[in-house]
Order: C-alpha cells, then structure tokens, then sequence
C-alpha cells in the first residue's frame, strides 16, 4: 500500500506548487539560484516531481528509489555538480514550506514526517558527495 507520504505528495496541488517551491527555493540562498537555468525550469520542476517521489520510495525500502537516489547523489557530488552537503537544509526545508501553504490538511504531525521523511533521503544522497 502507498504511504501517507506518496499520497500526501500526490495531492500537492502540482503547478502552484511547483512554482511557489523554487519561489521559495531559489531566493533561500544566494548561492542557488545561480546554480538553476531559467530556460530549463519546465525540465527542473518535472525532476523535482519524480526525485521527491523516489526519494518516498527510497525510504520506504523500494529499490527503484534507491537507485534513482544513486543518479541523484552521483549527479550531485563534489566531482559533478558540487552541491555542497549544507545546502541541502534549504531544500528541505523550502519543500516543507510550499507543501504546507498548498496543502489544506496540513497539521504539525504531517509536518514532523515530511522533515523526517526528507532528511532520510537528503542523507543518502550526501553519503556520496566526496566518493571518486
């Protein structure tokens, strides 16, 4: 059966969402928006719909997940990327805050369990930052 995660996320309200997130994300820190093309945001928003889903599934157990959370933590290393570790947080937590302003059922529980959810994912990705 699918986790209130995966069905929290599938009912997030999906183009204000994604627009109101990398509002949010992209003015969070002054080093990220220059990491982001503006001609490629309609790309972006649909890696962000699937990351977060298999980031879901990684947690809950699910290979495809794990793999895809590979790709990311690889893509996202020192060597490709260089998304540094402590750039994550503003991630996270700019995703929290666009969920809860889209989403109308929104309690502090949900809220505890998105963070928890996330972070779990977030720290596997940056297992892999300093690997060769």
């Amino acid at each position: 059966s699918r986790s209130r995660q995966t069905k929290l996320w599938e009912s997030v309200p999906n183009p204000k969402f994604l627009d109101r997130f990398y509002d949010i994300f992209l003015g969070s820190h002054p080093r990220i928006k220059p990491m982001f093309s503006p001609t490629q945001m309609a790309q972006q928003k649909q890696l962000l719909k699937t990351g977060v889903a298999m980031l879901i599934s990684h947690v809950e157990g699910k290979a495809a997940g794990t793999m895809t959370l590979d790709r990311i933590g690889k893509s996202h290393s020192k060597k490709k990327l260089n998304i540094q570790p402590g750039l994550y947080q503003y991630w996270i937590n700019s995703l929290v805050t666009a969920t809860k302003e889209c989403d109308t059922k929104w309690t502090p529980d949900i809220e505890r369990s998105w963070h928890t959810v996330l972070r779990a994912g977030v720290d596997y990705i940056v297992e892999q930052y300093e690997k060769p």
